[in-house]
């Protein structure tokens, strides 16, 4: 009877997180982290804009994966920070960089980098900054919508997928780079 119980759980718990899966969705998840993160979220599209304009030095980018996920691929020209980096180190690492620039945060997809913005964001505007937003979806909206990443090499089709459950969320590109 104990063996017909815990093949009973297993089955349950396999169907509860193959339904848990099911549900989960990129866009699902970048509105529970908007609505629980009361910062800007810029779509990637309005990002890529921004950045490859004719005001792109206004804008500075910070990667807040650690840096074994950031060195597999990220934004152009991003900077890697430590996700808990408290606002004065923060503040004490880029207050001259931050001076009259938009700062844009992104981690895989979105919650690590949004909890940086709040931290940071009062400080960081007192530093200078003009305005700080999280990037929605992060990096795995910004490749799952044909953006270039890039790694030590240059161009590559390879993001880190954080861990296997959450890579789902990435869609592989096929161009073999």
């Amino acid at each position: 009877m104990k063996i017909v119980a815990i093949i009973a759980l297993l089955l349950l718990a396999v169907i509860g997180s193959t339904l848990l899966y099911a549900q989960m969705s990129l866009s699902r998840i970048e509105e529970n982290i908007a609505s629980q993160h009361p910062v800007e979220h810029l779509v990637v599209a309005d990002v890529s804009q921004s950045i490859s304009g004719t005001d792109s030095t206004k804008f500075l980018i910070f990667d807040t994966r650690p840096e074994d996920e950031f060195t597999v691929g990220h934004i152009a020209n991003a900077i890697q920070v430590n996700p808990d980096i408290s606002a004065a180190e923060f503040i004490k690492t880029f207050a001259a960089d931050v001076q009259g620039k938009h700062l844009l945060f992104y981690c895989s997809v979105g919650k690590r980098s949004s909890i940086l913005v709040e931290r940071v964001e009062e400080d960081a505007l007192e530093a200078g900054a003009l305005s700080l937003a999280n990037i929605r979806g992060g990096i795995f909206r910004w490749y799952n919508e044909g953006y270039s990443v890039v790694n030590a090499e240059g161009e590559t089709d390879e993001i880190h997928p954080y861990d296997r459950f959450w890579g789902k969320l990435v869609q592989k590109r096929s161009s073999g780079k």
